[in-house]
């Protein structure tokens, strides 16, 4: 494999990312909404909370990926090391699966939070 493959995989990242972000900001400003009657909400908000931190961990992991490709890329290009390469890759690819997965059990789960919050 040569030294740019993992390089093409960034723009696919960064739309991940982009679209995480955008989850987190609506999730934020739904939260803000739900926080001037915060008495009758709390149950509905801990569960936001939990997707917010869930959406979080995802980003954290994206990022992460998104640098060890970059690094796996850059250290292949400089150093020749196959071994390096490889490994790195490894580890991008176990943080993008870390951050899917977490993206998935945020999709199952903001649908039983919305059928909560409109008490269906």
């Amino acid at each position: 494999m040569e030294w740019y493959a993992p390089l093409t995989i960034l723009p696919a990242i960064g739309l991940i990312i982009m679209s995480t972000s955008g989850f987190i900001v609506a999730l934020n400003n739904e939260l803000t909404q739900l926080e001037q009657l915060k008495e009758k909400n709390i149950p509905i908000i801990r569960e936001k909370l939990k997707q917010l931190k869930r959406l979080g961990v995802a980003n954290a992991c994206l990022y992460g990926s998104a640098l060890i490709f970059l690094l796996s890329g850059l250290s292949k290009a400089i150093f020749q090391h196959e071994y390096i390469f490889k490994m790195m890759m490894i580890i991008a690819v176990i943080f993008t699966t870390i951050a899917l997965f977490f993206l998935c059990i945020h999709s199952i789960k903001a649908i039983q939070v919305r059928q909560k919050n409109l008490d269906v």
